[in-house]
């Protein structure tokens, strides 16, 4: 169990821009594992700053929102995560709202990228959200399965290892097509240790571009929690 106090504002230090959302049922999550899909940067409203008063509550405003079925947002990105939690290509919103309560979500990014998709986060930004993701949230969430949203984000974090004689995920539709560029089908997983416990971990492309189909992104998911059962 999670310690309730853990979770609350007070409790995580300065360090953690944006406090990580987790459902009400993670403890109970797929297959019994706790999951994390790990994004990689937050963008702002014009104007919005860094102050701790805006960035502290943002990313579980954002996904308390997606937990309910009167949600204010929406996106392409948000229908592509409702996919990948749901291994549903259309779901109704009742059973991707449930499917938010059995999970986790952060960015690894701990500071604003910029106001809109086309800014990007700086790799410095990455590599010291993964030291605040691995030395602070992890042994609080203590996932079983990490899910890295963004090729980026998965190339800047310098945290784990490969997982030995562990097959590899392969993303079997991703160059299907009439596509001119050969993307990575065959995806390392690795094996992440942090304090109190380890989780498995792989990567997909970006949700907002059209490279992975949707079916690899749930697949990916679906390997990670497979090998947890057998672990």
């Amino acid at each position: 169990m999670i310690d309730p106090f853990a979770l609350q504002e007070e409790a995580w230090p300065e360090s953690v821009a944006f406090l990580p959302y987790v459902g009400k049922h993670y403890m109970a999550g797929p297959r019994g594992h706790r999951v994390l899909l790990l994004g990689e940067s937050h963008y702002r409203c014009e104007g919005s700053t860094d102050d701790p008063a805006v960035t502290r509550g943002f990313t579980r405003g954002t996904f308390n929102d997606m937990a309910t079925c009167q949600r204010k947002g929406g996106g392409k990105f948000f229908d592509e995560l409702d996919r990948i939690v749901t291994c549903q290509e259309l779901p109704p919103v009742e059973i991707a709202a449930d499917a938010w309560r059995h999970v986790s979500f952060l960015n690894l990014s701990q500071a604003f990228a910029g106001s809109h998709a086309g800014h990007r986060p700086r790799n410095e930004q990455l590599r010291l959200g993964g030291d605040v993701l691995v030395k602070t949230v992890l042994p609080v969430l203590r996932p079983t399965v990490i899910l890295v949203l963004g090729r980026t984000a998965w190339r800047q974090f310098r945290h784990g290892e490969v997982a030995q004689r562990i097959p590899l995920f392969r993303a079997a539709r991703v160059n299907q097509g009439a596509r001119k560029r050969r993307y990575v089908e065959e995806r390392e997983v690795w094996r992440l240790k942090y304090e109190g416990g380890a989780a498995w971990m792989t990567w997909v492309y970006h949700p907002s571009w059209n490279v992975d189909h949707w079916e690899d992104r749930a697949g990916a998911l679906r390997h990670l929690l497979e090998l947890s059962v057998q672990a």
